[in-house]
């Protein structure tokens, strides 16, 4: 397994010219960064969690439908309005051939990561064990299929700001309240039954759909929909990867990625009891079930899915030295202080490593299912607004440099040719990585290749695909949302506000990765990421020796 070292800056680089492309041997000799820990243990198994995976295993083939006809239908029933109609199916049919429009809908299925799946078997178990009333209740038969297509179909319309602006719906607009969801304090609209709690939120942020599509423009933030196909891949997947959210104190990702003397107290359930391997199995029996128990396993539960150890805020800063380092040295140390804060890099890590091994390993496979080299677009999810440190570009930019690295070593990645960084803004010790043309070839002499060429350029998402690369299959990424439906603000009317709404003005995705239009966005249909590539859920669980 690879592991990411790191050399002072001035030493980092050995740069070689190697004819026309400018190769480098990027990383000779790295120093050991301190929160790359890609060999993480998995969650613990128990009787129940190998139940609600033996259920997996079980589950029909679904029969998915390429009508045409019957998605519009669908697309018109659907209570919110379109406030464009140029990407939507009725029009695109008029221009483009039928038979493609059909394979984009049935190509189209969400994907989790193995790890979130043995995560999705314990919040289940944490919530016939620990919930409210109301959850155990709801939660006490649900199947991980049934979990995920509530994921995909409860959400809210729009989802966004600090104070949690929403659209439901129904309709009904408003702010705040849904820290109520799923407690007796619950109120109508926003109650478990018609949509997510936070907690299945922060769930929900794991979850991504992909899916064929066609691009009507090159998708820049400003296109609002207007057609300008003539710079733009006719042809392409896109997927809608979730970032870390810090936007919203003490929910989310904040939760575990940063150390605050207000969060981190014995009263929210932080302080290491237990070992973080020791499953809900054990757990649930040995604690009275209150609601301080009710936090310390949920904090439990979350410790164990990122191996780290559960720490109130007084036993970190009693037992490291934390140092104040400028931001663009706050990418080398685990804990960063952020002013009265502390930020984890290595459960950021691992949050990211979920996104980018499922962008890297999805992109390998729809371009070995067209027998095509993928050129896959990375953009920034969760590096806008919900940022907290300007520090997580650069272990971003690692994250996916290390995952891409040990992949091609694992002959992984054989249909990827091309990885590109689209406006991302990392320190200057990270752009110094890449040559004066902003590229590096990681080598492999088992890669088709020779190796895989990764760049920084603020190309547009769905630009046509030019010179070197033209034929090869684009692989889009774009920034979603936990608790919205594709397009987030589109469907208020702001079209250029965020990657959102611009990814909806631009491509299928309002129609195609909405549950409500399209059939095929299903928990029945989801695809897993493992270590040996993705596959229907099914087929991974009856693959596990359970």
């Amino acid at each position: 397994m690879f592991l990411v070292k790191l050399l002072p800056l001035a030493l980092l680089l050995n740069k070689q010219v190697l004819g026309k492309a400018h190769k480098m041997d990027v990383i000779r000799q790295w120093q050991n960064i301190s929160w790359c820990k890609p060999d993480w243990c998995f969650p613990s198994m128990s009787k129940e969690t190998n139940e609600l995976l033996r259920h997996c295993a079980n589950l029909p083939k679904m029969e998915l439908s390429d009508d045409v006809d019957e998605l519009i239908k669908k697309s018109k029933a659907f209570p919110i309005p379109f406030p464009i109609e140029t990407v939507r199916i009725e029009k695109l049919k008029l221009r483009r051939p039928i038979e493609k429009l059909k394979k984009n809908i049935v190509s189209t299925y969400p994907i989790i990561h193995e790890r979130v799946l043995l995560l999705m078997t314990h919040f289940l178990i944490y919530k016939r064990e620990f919930g409210t009333s109301i959850e155990k209740a709801f939660y006490k038969d649900m199947t991980v299929p049934e979990l995920i297509d509530r994921i995909l179909k409860k959400r809210a319309v729009t989802f966004m700001d600090a104070n949690d602006n929403y659209k439901l719906l129904s309709g009904e607009e408003d702010e705040d309240g849904w820290e109520s969801v799923g407690t007796l304090q619950q109120k109508s609209p926003l109650v478990l039954d018609n949509c997510l709690s936070y907690d299945e939120i922060k769930l929900s942020a794991l979850v991504y759909v992909s899916g064929r599509t066609e691009c009507i423009n090159d998708g820049t933030r400003q296109n609002k929909g207007v057609v300008d196909e003539d710079g733009a891949e006719t042809d392409a997947v896109i997927i809608g990867l979730i970032g870390a959210r810090f936007e919203r104190k003490f929910r989310m990702d904040y939760e575990d990625i940063l150390i605050t003397e207000q969060q981190n107290c014995l009263e929210n359930g932080y302080g290491e009891e237990v070992t973080p391997t020791t499953c809900l199995n054990v757990l649930k029996t040995t604690y009275v079930r209150n609601n301080q128990s009710s936090k310390h396993m949920w904090r439990q539960m979350w410790s164990e899915f990122y191996q780290v150890h559960s720490y109130t805020y007084e036993e970190l800063t009693s037992y490291i030295t934390l140092q104040d380092k400028s931001d663009e040295q706050k990418y080398t140390d685990r804990y960063v202080p952020l002013n009265d804060m502390v930020f984890d890099n290595e459960v950021y890590y691992k949050r990211l490593s979920v996104m980018a091994e499922s962008a890297l390993l999805e992109a390998e496979e729809r371009a070995k299912e067209q027998e095509r080299e993928a050129f896959l677009n990375v953009i920034g999810c969760g590096l806008g607004v919900w940022k907290i440190s300007p520090h997580q570009s650069d272990v971003y930019i690692l994250t996916f440099l290390e995952r891409i690295r040990a992949f091609l070593k694992k002959d992984l990645l054989n249909h990827v040719s091309d990885i590109n960084f689209a406006y991302i803004r990392p320190s200057s010790g990270i752009l110094n990585l890449f040559s004066e043309e902003k590229r590096i070839f990681f080598e492999s002499k088992r890669h088709p290749r020779g190796g895989i060429n990764v760049q920084m350029e603020n190309r547009e998402p769905s630009a046509k695909l030019k010179g070197e690369h033209e034929g090869k299959l684009l692989v889009m990424t774009y920034p979603w949302d936990g608790n919205a439906h594709p397009g987030n603000e589109f469907w208020i009317g702001s079209l250029s506000g965020s990657g959102d709404p611009a990814a909806a003005c631009s491509t299928q995705i309002s129609e195609l990765h909405n549950a409500h239009i399209n059939s095929a966005v299903s928990g029945y249909n989801t695809r897993v990421v493992g270590k040996h590539g993705i596959k229907h859920l099914s087929e991974y669980c009856s693959s596990l020796n359970t």
